[in-house]
């Protein structure tokens, strides 16, 4: 316990990883969708107090179990979950950084004219693999004394600059552009935006309390979600660029508000984009050493080099970056989290209502590990397609239904179903088999420490 880590070091890792270009991305949208200022900005506050409800059980699973996401599904949801889970984990990490790349290529392109952005965005996706092959440490540097203080003073001035540029009527009126996103799917981007998935992975380094996470989360979500928000906004407005041509629209915002030093914005973009890109490569390579790095003779940086190769295949294969964008964004919001919401349910909620207590003291091998979690995988697989369904993203389909908030529903349906099927589960009699238990360490008198089948009855706990 004397190990973990400040609030400090929370503080400026969150304001890294919650706030940046993705941010001023999601406000220039914003303005294209036909938002105000007033009206994207709400959408992105609400957006971050929808992420911190969720966020701040899934940060206490991490910090009281000190486990990983990935291996925390080998323990929950057993072999099977674990492997579907993480594939989840690198296809949503992998899709972050080609969208983080292939903007980062687009603003090279915007600020010097040099094309070959699908190019470009490859060989970043190879180069940033470089902090994570010496451990995941160059980020809190980063964060500490470079990217955050320079990110927020180059945005508070923009945006100051543009209050008093812009007329008090422009800012309150809704752009010339026709309205094309709802106000509840504007803050479902914002969501998805903003989402990770995998809390427990950084957060198992604090302390295990409940609210302890929820000063630095308010202050990155304030900073990402509502300053970086602003600011995305008012460079839409101000350079009057048009729904694909960020790159010129960074270039004009860098000659308003950073006195014309292109370098200085293409270094601040390229050091920011690579910080951010170090928690979406972690998140991989945790993935990846969940399946991997138990095989002899594996090690981690040998992870590290598959999921550059798995990262620069993202970065080829990338739609148009809005696209992408938005693609990324929605399932975001709901593959993870959906996962993450079963997994606490799991922690937090069984050993009350049914008395059954899994065992997550230690990583059980994948020997060890139990088949499944059938109530859980179901409950997972019913929420994500849920709420792919819910955003419009289910092969073939060509509108979305209005469902309000799909990815918050899906949350909720996750870890209800969940509930209810481990609830009828519990009233047979493979219990331990159908919640995949696996096999547990032998205690001190040699008894099993784990789940029997026989010690099982409704009401009773078992550990």
């Amino acid at each position: 316990m004397s190990e973990r880590r400040s609030r400090y070091h929370f503080l400026s890792l969150w304001i890294t990883l919650a706030a940046g270009f993705t941010y001023l991305f999601l406000g220039f949208q914003y303005h294209d969708a036909g938002y105000s200022l007033v009206k994207a900005v709400a959408a992105g506050a609400v957006g971050a107090v929808a992420y911190l409800i969720y966020a701040l059980p899934a940060a206490y699973l991490g910090s009281v179990s000190g486990q990983t996401h990935a291996l925390l599904t080998r323990s929950i949801l057993g072999k099977v979950g674990s492997a579907l889970v993480t594939v989840l984990l690198i296809g949503i990490a992998a899709g972050w950084t080609a969208f983080a790349f292939n903007l980062l290529a687009t603003l090279y392109d915007g600020l010097f004219g040099w094309g070959n952005v699908v190019l470009i965005s490859v060989l970043l996706a190879v180069l940033g693999i470089t902090n994570n092959l010496f451990g995941f440490t160059g980020i809190a540097a980063f964060a500490r004394y470079l990217v955050a203080p320079l990110m927020i003073v180059w945005m508070v001035y923009l945006v100051i600059k543009g209050f008093t540029d812009i007329p008090g009527s422009v800012l309150t009126a809704t752009p010339a552009s026709e309205a094309t996103m709802p106000f509840l799917a504007g803050v479902g981007v914002a969501i998805g935006s903003v989402m990770w998935g995998n809390e427990p992975d950084t957060w198992r380094y604090g302390r295990p309390g409940f609210f302890w996470p929820t000063l630095p989360m308010v202050v990155a979500l304030a900073v990402g979600l509502v300053l970086f928000v602003a600011g995305g906004w008012m460079m839409a407005e101000l350079s009057g660029a048009g729904q694909y041509d960020f790159g010129p629209a960074f270039r004009y915002i860098v000659e308003y508000s950073m006195f014309g030093v292109l370098a200085l914005g293409a270094v601040l973009a390229t050091i920011m984009q690579v910080a951010i890109n170090d928690g979406n490569y972690y998140e991989m390579i945790n993935a990846g050493q969940n399946v991997a790095g138990g095989v002899r003779g594996w090690q981690r940086w040998h992870t590290c080099l598959v999921m550059a190769a798995v990262a620069a295949l993202f970065a080829w294969r990338f739609p148009a970056v809005e696209e992408g964008f938005f693609v990324v964004a929605s399932w975001s919001s709901i593959a993870l989290p959906c996962v993450t919401v079963v997994m606490c349910v799991d922690r937090f909620v069984l050993p009350r209502m049914l008395g059954v207590r899994r065992p997550t003291d230690t990583i059980p091998s994948w020997r060890a590990a139990g088949l499944g979690n059938l109530p859980g995988i179901v409950a997972v697989v019913v929420a994500v397609l849920f709420g792919a369904w819910g955003l419009g993203l289910l092969p073939g389909q060509e509108t979305a239904p209005s469902l309000g908030l799909p990815a918050v529903e899906a949350w909720l349906l996750a870890g209800l179903l969940y509930a209810a099927l481990a609830w009828l589960v519990a009233r047979g009699s493979q219990v331990a088999t159908l919640l995949g238990f696996g096999r547990q360490p032998e205690a001190a008198d040699g008894d099993p420490a784990g789940y029997t089948e026989s010690d099982h009855h409704v009401g009773r706990n078992v550990t």
